[in-house]
C-alpha cells in the first residue's frame, strides 16, 4: 500500500473502496452459494458492479486532468461521462436482479441454509460499506468530484440494502415465507432510484446546466466587494467535471478602461477564493444599464454652432439622455483639451479630445459630417464609443430641442471608421 500516499485524495478513496469491495464480493457470493439466499446473491453481484465502477472512476479522474492539442481546455467532463456510465451500470444490474427476485417469488421457495453465517457476513458488510460510503462522500465533496460523490451515493444505498438483506435472511430463518425474495426486490427498487439519480446528475453537467445558485451568489458577492466595481450585472457559469467555469459582467466604478482592466485580476482572485475548484473566470466590463446615455457634441468658439470635426472644436457639450424614454436630463460644457503633442495648427487635439470624452463616460459622439478616422477612431473603438450621425443638425439649440423631445437618438448610430475599414 506504499502507492496510496502518492495518490490524489479522490483516487486514494476509490482505491481503498476497490480493495475492500473485492473481499466483500467474494465473501457474499460464496455465502450465497452455500445458503441459497437470493438477496445475498443480489448484494454480491451489486458489489461486483461497485468494483467495476470504482475502477472506472479512477480512470476518469486520471483522464479528466489531461490537456492536449485537440482538447486544450482539458477533459474535465470525462468524470461526468464516467458518472453516467456508473448510473447505467447500476440500472442494468437492477434489471437483471429483478428477474432473479421474481423467479424466487413465483417458483418453489427453498429454505436458506446456514442463515446465521449469512447474517453475520452481511452485518460485517453493512459496517464496511457504510464506512466506505462516508469516506467517499467526504473526499468527493472536499475535492468537488462528481464521479466520487455519485459513487458515494451508490455505496450508501448498498449499505442500506445490505441491512435489508440481514433483515430478510433473519425473517426467512424465522419461517416468514418469501422474505428473502421480497427483500431482493426492495434492493432492486433502491438500485433503480440510485441509478436514476446518478444518471440525471451526470446529464445535467454534460448538458451544461448552470452552477448552483449559492455559488453564483458567492461569486457575485466577491466581485461586488471590490471598491472598483460599481455593480455586478450578471454572473453565470457551468460545471465541467470537478471544475467550474465562471463569467461575470460588471460595471466598473471608473470610466477609464485602463483602471477597470487593472481591477480584473483582483476580481478573478477574489472569486477563486470565494468559490472552490474554479478553472476559469472571465470578467466582462459593461456599461451600467441604468445609467444615462451620454452624447458629446463638438462646438465652435461661439459654443452654439456644431463644429465640423474634432480638430476644430473649441468645446464640447455633454448631454445626459435618459435610457428609457430618452429625454434630456442634463447638459454640461467642457473645454476642448490641448493634446500633449498638439501642433500649432491644432493637430493632435482630436485624439486628446476623444481620450478626455472617454474618461467622462461618453457613449456617443454626434457628428454632422464624416466620422472620425485614424487615431481618434481607434481610441473610440477601444472605449466602445459610437458615432451618432445627425447631418440635419447645425446648432446646440437644435440638439437640445431634439433631446427634450426624445428624438435625438433617432439618428444613425455607427461604429467609428477604424472598425468599418478593418479587414479582419
Amino acid at each position: 500500500m506504499r502507492f496510496l500516499p502518492a495518490m490524489e485524495p479522490t483516487e486514494r478513496a476509490e482505491a481503498i473502496a476497490s480493495v475492500a469491495s473485492v473481499f466483500m464480493a467474494a465473501g457474499m457470493i460464496t455465502v450465497a452459494a452455500v445458503s441459497g439466499s437470493v438477496s445475498v446473491l443480489a448484494e454480491g453481484i451489486d458489489t461486483v458492479v461497485d468494483i467495476v465502477a470504482s475502477v472506472a472512476v479512477m480512470i476518469g479522474l486520471r483522464l479528466s486532468r489531461r490537456h492536449s492539442r485537440d482538447f486544450p481546455d482539458g477533459l474535465y467532463k470525462v468524470e461526468n461521462i464516467v458518472g453516467l456510465a456508473i448510473g447505467v451500470l447500476v440500472l442494468f444490474s437492477a434489471y437483471e436482479l429483478t428477474g432473479e427476485a421474481i423467479g424466487g417469488l413465483t417458483g418453489h421457495q427453498e429454505p436458506i441454509s446456514a442463515p446465521w453465517v449469512a447474517i453475520g457476513t452481511m452485518s460485517v458488510v453493512v459496517v464496511i460499506t457504510g464506512l466506505l460510503a462516508w469516506n467517499k462522500g467526504r473526499v468527493g465533496k472536499a475535492e468537488n468530484s462528481p464521479s466520487l460523490v455519485a459513487d458515494s451515493r451508490h455505496s450508501w444505498t448498498d449499505a442500506i440494502a445490505s441491512a435489508g438483506v440481514v433483515l430478510g435472511v433473519a425473517l426467512a430463518a424465522a419461517g416468514v415465507p418469501y422474505a428473502d425474495s421480497i427483500m431482493a426486490l426492495v434492493i432492486v427498487a433502491i438500485l433503480f432510484w440510485s441509478g436514476g439519480q446518478v444518471v440525471l446528475d451526470a446529464l445535467k453537467v454534460l448538458l451544461d446546466a448552470s452552477i448552483e445558485p449559492d455559488l453564483l451568489q458567492a461569486a457575485a458577492a466577491a466581485a461586488g466587494s471590490d471598491p472598483r466595481v460599481r455593480r455586478v450585472v450578471r454572473v453565470d457559469g457551468r460545471n465541467s467535471g470537478s471544475y467550474r467555469f465562471l463569467h461575470l459582467a460588471v460595471v466598473p466604478e471608473s470610466e477609464d478602461l485602463r483602471d477597470a482592466e487593472q481591477a480584473a485580476q483582483t476580481i478573478k482572485d477574489s472569486v477563486r477564493e470565494a468559490v472552490t475548484n474554479v478553472e476559469s473566470v472571465q470578467v466582462e466590463f459593461v456599461p451600467d444599464p441604468s445609467r444615462d446615455i451620454r452624447v458629446a457634441v463638438p462646438l465652435e468658439a461661439d459654443s452654439c454652432t456644431i463644429a465640423p470635426d474634432l480638430a476644430s472644436a473649441s468645446s464640447y457639450a455633454v448631454l445626459a439622455v435618459a435610457p428609457g424614454w430618452r429625454a434630456l436630463e442634463q447638459v454640461s460644457l467642457v473645454p476642448s483639451p490641448r493634446g500633449p503633442d498638439e501642433a500649432p495648427d491644432g493637430a493632435g487635439r482630436d485624439i486628446a479630445s476623444v481620450v478626455a470624452l472617454a474618461r467622462l463616460g461618453v457613449d456617443q459622439l454626434l457628428v454632422t459630417g464624416s466620422s472620425p478616422t485614424g487615431g481618434p477612431a481607434f481610441v473610440m473603438d477601444a472605449n466602445a464609443m459610437e458615432v451618432l450621425e445627425r447631418p440635419d443638425l447645425t446648432t446646440l439649440a437644435q440638439v437640445q430641442a431634439q433631446a427634450s423631445a426624445g428624438s435625438l437618438l433617432d439618428g444613425q448610430v455607427a461604429q467609428s471608421s477604424s472598425s468599418q475599414s478593418d479587414p479582419g
